[in-house]
């Protein structure tokens, strides 16, 4: 018979987690999350909220991805760290978010 003779003071320790860093979303992810923005909140089509992004685009100068991460950006709400230069904030898309239900995070514990 083998008898177990391990010291309960020599148990491995689990290692600290690794924090894995956030990516940054593609561009197709970001247009598909700022078009979803758009139809909860305005009720429209694939395609009118894909205008809607270039049509803000060219009125303010900016790509259409460009548009999309301001609205996406809004949308997320007030960020702890500071917004990049470029991002430019839209007084129809602001009232548009406030319009939009309350969002729904998985509480960390």
């Amino acid at each position: 018979m083998i008898e177990d003779s391990t010291d309960p003071s020599l148990t491995p320790v689990p290692s600290p987690t690794r924090l894995i860093p956030r990516r940054r979303p593609d561009g197709r992810e970001l247009l598909g999350t700022a078009k979803g923005i758009l139809i909860a909140g305005r009720g429209c089509t694939d395609a009118q909220a894909f205008d809607e992004l270039l049509d803000v685009a060219r009125r303010h100068h900016l790509t259409v991805l460009g548009a999309a991460r301001s609205l996406v950006e809004l949308a997320a709400g007030p960020s702890p760290r500071p917004r990049r230069a470029d991002t430019a904030r839209f007084d129809e898309w602001e009232q548009l978010v406030a319009q939009l239900p309350p969002r729904r995070h998985a509480q960390a514990s």
